[in-house]
Order: structure tokens, then C-alpha cells, then sequence
């Protein structure tokens, strides 16, 4: 019989990136953290991770409340795995999925390390096609976000030159290291500040963050652009 929990019980995941992370929250306290690594195929080991996760802590899917998942933008297939994954619990389940900004749980993560709480935090996913992901805040108290620039999908070496006139900035993400450093630019340091934490995006929801559950792509896929590209070299010949 199940027992009667007077908590709140999260699973949360976010497969934005190469490196998934997967959390259990109780609340607003972590009872089990992981993350996948750089490995390939890491995306699709997820649910093979979460089984993984629950049984570490003795918990079963019938036990969640609700599942927070990162909604991008990143990987096309990353991310609709892990919506997929989500979805898929949740309604199996009969519980809310929620989703977050995966950017906005990298910026919350890397606040920590700021030197001063008027440091402007730059998320920075790598997009790959010499692009990143990016969107630059200033982080509040209690997780919430005053947005410096929208996220957008932009070639790094232009994303440093724009960054000029904000001022102070740390740079946080997979993508931070195609960033060229200048004056006013420093780099986050490697570990949690450095990626996105499944915690990160609860405390966002709990901010009042929350995110449709649809994958935000920020830009076409491939196979998109280059059906394009062939449809406007047919026209042109």
C-alpha cells in the first residue's frame, strides 16, 4: 500500500546537452543527482538512467508527483527525447510534467560563482554549425531571472563582441569555451557551474519559471535546412 507522503516528490531530467542530468527532488531538497556523461547515445539511455535512479533511493515511478523536464534549447534529438520521456511518465503516471529553460537552469547553476550579484550571467549551449545557444541574465534571489538578452542561436566571436556593452559577464556552458574572452568576460568554473543541474530547473518552475512542454529548438534542424537549400537550388537552375 502506498504510504501517505506529506511531500512533494519531482523527477526531474534535462537532455538539452550531450551530458543529460536526471534528479530526484523531495521537495526542495535533492535526494538523488545524476548525470549520463559525454558518451554517445547518452540521450537514449535516459530511461535506463532514471530506472537506475529510482531504485538507488528506493523510490518508484508510483511515487512521483509531478516531473519537471528541460525544454532546450539544444540537440534535436536530445530534446525530444527527454519531452518524450517525460511525457510518456507523466501521463502513464497520471501527473503534471512541467518544463523549463534549459538555459535559464545553466544560469541559475553558475550564479553561485559570480564575483558580485551585478555579474550578467551568460548561458551558452554549443549549437554545433558554428553556432551556440545563448541568453544572458541577471540572476535575482529564490532562482529568479531579469532577462539582459533573449536567447537566440548565434555565432560565438559576435555573441563576445555584443556582450562589450553589458558590462561584467560569466560565461557558463559546453558552449562557453568557442566564446572569444575579452576585458569584461570570464570564464565559469568547471564542475556544477558548468552545466545544467536537473535541480536547476525545479528551482526555476518553483520561481515561477515554467516553460509549455515543447521542445525550443531556437532554430530549424538540418534535414529542414537542407531541404530548403536543395528546393532554392532547383528554382535557381
Amino acid at each position: 500500500m502506498r504510504r501517505s507522503r506529506p511531500f512533494v516528490t519531482t523527477f526531474a531530467l534535462d537532455t538539452a546537452t550531450p551530458n543529460p542530468a536526471l534528479a530526484i527532488i523531495r521537495d526542495d531538497g535533492v535526494v538523488a543527482e545524476q548525470w549520463l556523461g559525454q558518451i554517445p547515445g547518452g540521450g537514449r539511455r535516459v530511461l535506463e538512467a532514471a530506472h537506475d535512479l529510482f531504485r538507488s533511493v528506493d523510490i518508484v515511478p508510483a511515487d512521483l508527483h509531478e516531473i519537471v523536464v528541460g525544454v532546450g534549447p539544444g540537440g534535436f534529438t536530445g530534446l525530444r527525447i527527454g519531452i518524450a520521456t517525460a511525457l510518456g511518465l507523466g501521463q502513464a503516471l497520471g501527473i503534471p510534467v512541467r518544463g523549463a529553460s534549459s538555459l535559464e537552469a545553466l544560469a541559475i547553476g553558475a550564479a553561485a560563482h559570480r564575483v558580485a550579484q551585478s555579474e550578467v550571467v551568460v548561458a551558452v549551449i554549443n549549437a554545433r554549425r558554428r553556432e551556440v545557444f545563448a541568453a544572458a541574465y541577471r540572476v535575482l534571489d529564490d532562482a529568479a531571472l531579469m532577462p539582459v538578452s533573449a536567447p537566440r542561436a548565434v555565432d560565438p566571436v559576435e555573441l563576445s563582441r555584443s556582450l562589450a556593452a553589458v558590462g561584467p559577464c560569466l560565461l557558463a556552458g559546453d558552449g562557453a569555451d568557442l566564446v572569444p574572452l575579452a576585458a569584461n568576460i570570464r570564464r565559469a568554473p568547471q564542475g556544477d557551474a558548468d552545466r545544467i543541474t536537473a535541480p536547476a530547473l525545479v528551482a526555476r518552475v518553483r520561481a515561477g519559471g515554467e516553460r509549455p512542454v515543447t521542445p525550443d529548438y531556437l532554430r530549424l534542424p538540418d534535414a529542414e535546412e537542407h531541404r530548403r537549400r536543395r528546393l532554392g537550388e532547383e528554382v535557381a537552375r
